[in-house]
């Protein structure tokens, strides 16, 4: 837990507030208050739309990207009419994704910036949120999970035959020669870049390759020239399918299902930041386009069995499976059998990324903040209805900027008028009814920083905090970490899959020390399984044949959705169908020590994974037991 000194004393320590006035990175106190916004319309909304709309209001364009068009936002909903969500004129490439157990239906859409608040207001918008930026050797992976052993117990070798691997990532290296059949044709049934600038191919948005497009490409000199298709070396998603599905006939060493259907998805992004350098940027995409992805692999899979492998994650939100893209994938999940969803369990155990505690009766907690100079950071606090909590935050220089009441937005400008930072301390979130202070801070104003947390009620107040993930400057909480619940944010959901990951070339098979983990917010077990993460040898995009060296959670999530989709390739053999539940039941079962069978570990889940007992287990399935 990061410790605090905690004052117990009554009396109102907001008096003599005072604003800033921010030059470069220093500091010049005035007696100016908070700009705040208290009028209950602001500030019902989450957080990073109140940003998107105050940048606006501060003259901040965004621009446009592959998915979204200038000052325009794309977001994901819960609605209790979707045909009226896709009759607004305002929203441009309505999207259904699916129904929750509510019976309100998630959909996605982008819609412009100065229609927020507006679109916000309507009574069958339940929910609105704004897209949120995701981040991102087999040789020994295969063998110590049990793969090989697994194909030669299955009599027809099946190694995933009739099922379909979706990868959702970046970076999709077609030509290498693993993921290339014996007869020079692709293995891809489809590719989707949703990054791509012109709108080509049946989608709404990027660009469609199908399986003859890249066999073309295959042929000429420059496969990727052919395609026009820009790819870095070394690329996450290459890797990470590889993993997951790679032939070997390029490295010599197969992923875990070797014979599996692949239809990959790279994600676009559209998401604050809205302007500068950080626009351009390469990053992991967006939830909203994330959703996109999901429903079109399973619309595209049909009846067909389909696993999805979503090696990216981002560190905000509630931790509690409540949002809008953890409850969807949770629908999409129940709507048919032989589906699942594997996510990485997040890298960020030792990066102090969140901080827990309980704010006293009548006293209050500060928060420490390190903020790197040149990056924006933002910070999201969660606690339970019932308590509401004060918020104040304190320069590095020490002086106090003002403090923000429940259901208020303060904003601090510098000398040219330009935002710097953004409190939104919000009651009663839609999705979890629970309440949340979201913090943007600016690029350029590193030092640390402190939030101090007010309880004015009769109840000890207790709370959650995360710091958003940065790959370009990481902030951090200072003091004793707490690197327990450092799941990513999508990585709660009650369906799908979580994944940490374990050292398998090392004695012992240690816990990766980046693992993050559980459980979550609510108490749930989550990750539920751990696979080999450290040290991975798998394939180098725009290397043909050539094999690279990563570590990460990213890279032990395919390792369980290459055995999923063993798991289905076998059940198809028997004219049965393995709903999500019990296949979530199967994989916890299937945990080896450390820790041991059927005990639950933060971060190593139910165990490491092993694969042979799923033949005997497959074989005695029971029609009570599958759909």
């Amino acid at each position: 837990m990061h410790r605090a000194i905690v004052n117990t004393a009554t009396e109102d320590i907001r008096t003599n507030v005072t604003n800033v006035i921010l030059e470069g990175s220093r500091y010049m106190p005035i007696s100016l208050s908070f700009n705040k916004r208290g009028d209950g319309k602001l500030e019902a909304m989450d957080p990073k739309l109140q940003q998107a709309i105050l940048l606006k209001k501060n003259g901040v364009s965004k621009l446009a990207t592959s998915s979204t068009g200038e000052d325009e936002i794309a977001v994901v909903a819960s609605v209790s009419d979707e045909d009226a969500w896709a009759a607004l004129t305002e929203v441009r490439l309505p999207n259904r994704i699916a129904i929750i157990d509510s019976g309100l239906t998630i959909v996605t859409g982008r819609i412009p910036v100065k229609r927020i608040e507006y679109i916000h207001s309507l009574s069958f918008v339940k929910s609105l949120k704004a897209a949120r930026k995701l981040g991102a050797a087999v040789k020994q992976t295969v063998p110590d999970i049990g793969a090989d052993k697994f194909l030669t117990r299955i009599s027809d070798l099946q190694g995933g035959r009739g099922v379909l691997i979706g990868i959702i990532d970046f970076g999709c290296d077609c030509a290498h020669e693993n993921f290339i059949t014996e007869t020079g044709h692709t293995r891809l049934l489809q590719f989707w870049d949703q990054t791509a600038v012109d709108n080509i191919g049946n989608v709404s948005y990027g660009r469609l390759y199908h399986a003859e497009e890249i066999n073309n490409a295959l042929k000429s000199g420059d496969p990727y020239f052919a395609l026009s298709y820009e790819l870095e070396t070394n690329a996450h998603g290459t890797h990470v399918m590889d993993i997951a599905t790679g032939n070997g006939r390029g490295t010599g060493a197969p992923g875990v299902a070797p014979h599996a259907d692949i239809l990959f998805v790279q994600p676009s992004s559209s998401s604050i930041p809205l302007q500068g350098p950080e626009t351009v940027e390469k990053n992991f995409g967006d939830s909203v386009n994330l959703l996109d992805a999901v429903r079109y692999i399973f619309d595209q899979a049909g009846d067909k069995p389909c696993v999805i492998n979503i090696s990216l994650g981002t560190n905000g939100g509630p931790h509690d499976g409540s949002t809008p893209v953890e409850k969807a994938i949770d629908g999409m999940l129940t709507e048919k059998p032989n589906r699942a969803v594997v996510l990485a369990a997040s890298n960020s155990y030792d990066d102090s990324i969140h901080a827990s505690g309980e704010v006293p009766i009548g006293g209050y907690f500060d928060l420490m903040w390190l903020v790197n100079n040149s990056t924006e950071s933002e910070m999201e606090i969660w606690y339970k209805a019932g308590g509401e909590l004060d918020v104040e935050i304190i320069d590095p220089s020490n002086t106090n900027l003002g403090g923000v009441s429940p259901m208020e937005t303060g904003e601090v400008t510098d000398t040219t008028n330009q935002l710097q930072l953004v409190v939104s301390n919000r009651l009663t979130d839609p999705n979890n009814n629970d309440n949340v202070i979201g913090i943007w801070l600016k690029e350029h104003n590193a030092g640390r920083w402190r939030v101090r947390l007010i309880n004015r009620g009769n109840t000890p107040v207790a709370f959650h905090g995360w710091i958003e993930r940065n790959d370009r400057g990481q902030s951090k909480f200072v003091g004793e970490p707490d690197n327990t619940h450092t799941l990513g944010s999508i990585s709660c959901g009650h369906k799908a899959i979580t994944v940490g990951a374990y050292d398998a070339t090392t004695s012992g098979f240690p816990i990766a020390w980046f693992s993050s983990s559980g459980p979550t917010r609510d108490g749930r077990e989550k990750p539920e399984i751990s696979a080999p993460g450290s040290n991975v040898f798998a394939a180098a995009s725009k290397s043909k044949n050539g094999q690279v060296l990563k570590s990460g959670t990213s890279m032990a999530a395919p390792a369980v959705t290459g055995i999923i989709a063993l798991i289905f390739s076998a059940i198809l053999t028997t004219g049965k169908s393995l709903p999500i539940d019990e296949l979530r039941d199967i994989i916890k079962r299937m945990g080896r020590i450390q820790p041991p069978v059927s005990v639950w570990d933060a971060r190593f889940g139910f165990g490491r994974i092993f694969i042979p007992d799923f033949a005997s287990l497959i074989g005695s399935l029971s029609p009570n037991v599958v759909a």
